[in-house]
């Protein structure tokens, strides 16, 4: 029998300040979500936004067994990148702006835990002061949100196989 206990618990932390353009795919990403997890009755998937990763979101993911950052980049890549994220101690240590590795750092050093963790980084163009994306980021967000569902469903659907092999 497949129950909620036995499904992964998943994190989205979405980061990004949607009042500049493109920084917002994040927030935009879990707006996206909402609608579809509500439909799938995840209630082993959380979601979560924020401006920036702080230190006590080391602590939120200690609670969950899959953490996926997401966030909007300007690096040279297609559409988005998905890759899994290694703990690294930040230094010098601060408080404000860390990434997603220091963070994972942090939970572990902290908390004696190491969730699977990725990063979603969504290509952005526009970062100027306005609200709304751009219309060439926009179609990368839904090029990783379609790509995110199905990881989603393989991480769900490795986790029944899982149930099945040991019933």
């Amino acid at each position: 029998m497949n129950t909620l206990e036995n499904k992964p618990k998943v994190l989205i932390h979405a980061y990004g300040n949607p009042g500049r353009g493109d920084d917002g795919l994040g927030d935009t990403f879990i707006q996206m979500c909402q609608p579809w997890l509500s439909h799938e009755s995840a209630h082993h998937i959380t979601t979560e936004s924020s401006f920036q990763l702080n230190v006590e979101d080391a602590y939120t993911m200690s609670e969950f067994d899959i953490v996926v950052f997401v966030d909007a980049t300007k690096e040279k890549i297609e559409n988005f990148s998905f890759a899994p994220v290694k703990p690294v101690s930040q230094s010098p240590f601060t408080t404000h702006a860390m990434s997603p590795s220091g963070v994972l750092y942090l939970c572990n050093e902290l908390y004696g835990k190491l969730p699977e963790t990725y990063l979603l980084q969504v290509k952005g163009y526009e970062w100027e002061m306005l609200e709304g994306l751009s219309e060439k980021a926009e179609k990368n967000l839904w090029k990783a949100f379609h790509f995110f569902r199905v990881q989603l469903e393989e991480w769900i659907h490795s986790e029944r196989e899982h149930e099945q092999e040991h019933a």
